[in-house]
């Protein structure tokens, strides 16, 4: 198996992952643990000792490395030759979603976790889970095509 099937299934796992720790951000009520600063908590680049601090913060860090999987994930596999169509689209696409997730991630915070908001924030987290299953089974079931060369008779 190639190691850019290797990063696109890191980059699912990234994604769940992020969105289980996010769940556990809002049910365990630590989604305004930075305050309602963004992206700084508490007004602080790094927070203080405090759990609830913590726990957002590491959902913010949670999200940027997911954000550079992703990112390293769609440019491997665009470098591919020749390159698997479905995966590169889906993991382009999947990009522009976590962009739009983390700006309304942010606004979750700064409206005070306005349940509209979150409820997009959630939305948006499901539709980039979901476009990045389907880069998934589109590398899971891609196959390099068969070499043009010329067979002799």
């Amino acid at each position: 198996m190639s190691a850019e099937k290797y990063l696109v299934y890191l980059t699912g796992l990234s994604t769940y992952t992020l969105i289980v720790w996010g769940g556990y951000v809002t049910l365990g009520g630590y989604g305004l643990g930075c305050g309602t600063y963004w992206p700084t908590c508490n007004g602080m680049l790094v927070p203080t000792a405090d759990w609830a601090a913590v726990v957002e913060y590491v959902h913010r860090i949670l999200t940027i490395v997911t954000g550079i999987i992703l990112l390293v994930s769609t440019v491997a596999v665009w470098k591919m030759k020749p390159r698997p169509s479905g995966a590169s689209r889906a993991l382009t696409f999947a990009i522009v979603l976590l962009f739009v997730q983390s700006l309304v991630g942010g606004d979750v915070v700064v409206t005070a976790l306005d349940p509209i908001v979150a409820t997009i924030h959630l939305a948006f987290a499901t539709a980039v889970l979901t476009t990045i299953i389907f880069a998934c089974a589109f590398i899971y079931t891609w196959d390099k095509p068969a070499s043009t060369a010329t067979k002799i008779t």
